[in-house]
C-alpha cells in the first residue's frame, strides 16, 4: 500500500507499528489503519471514537453485520483529533482478506466492503447532525 501511495500520489508514508503511536502523533495526519481492531491496538484505542463497530472478527456498517472471513472493510472517516485530517480503516475478517482489501482502488464512498468474487458494496453511513440532537 505505501508502494502504491507513492506510484499515485508521489507521497511517502510513515509506517509505525500500532504500539509506537501516540494520540499526539495521531493528531497531526491523515492516518491509515490496517488491520481489524482486534490485531491493531492503536485501531482499536481510537474504534469508538471512529464509530467502528467491529467485535472480533465481524463489523457491522449499515446494520448489517458482517461475519464472512471473506469480508473486507476500507472506510473513510474525519479524524477525531483534528477534523483537518482523515483517517482511512482497511481491515479484514481475516489477514487475507486484509491484504486484498489493501490492493483494491479507493473511491470516492465513505465506506466499501469486499468479498471474494463479488462486487464490492459502496455507500454512506448517515450521520445525523447537532440540530437532530437539540431538544
Amino acid at each position: 500500500m505505501q508502494t502504491r501511495f507513492l506510484n499515485h500520489y508521489e507521497s511517502q508514508v510513515s509506517i509505525y507499528k500500532d504500539f509506537e503511536v501516540t494520540d499526539d502523533l495521531l493528531r497531526h495526519h491523515d492516518i491509515v489503519f490496517i488491520g481489524r481492531p482486534e490485531s491493531n491496538s492503536a485501531l482499536a484505542r481510537w474504534a469508538e471514537r471512529l464509530g467502528l463497530n467491529y467485535n472480533g472478527a465481524a463489523f457491522t456498517i449499515s446494520g448489517k453485520v458482517h461475519t464472512s472471513e471473506r469480508e473486507a472493510l476500507i472506510l473513510a472517516a474525519q479524524n477525531p483529533l483534528d477534523a483537518t485530517h482523515m483517517v482511512l480503516i482497511v481491515a479484514g475478517n481475516d489477514a487475507l482478506s486484509t491484504v486484498k482489501a489493501q490492493k483494491a482502488d479507493l473511491s470516492a464512498d465513505e465506506y466499501v466492503i469486499f468479498e471474494d468474487g463479488d462486487q464490492p458494496m459502496k455507500g454512506f453511513i448517515r450521520h445525523s447532525s447537532p440540530r437532530e440532537h437539540s431538544d
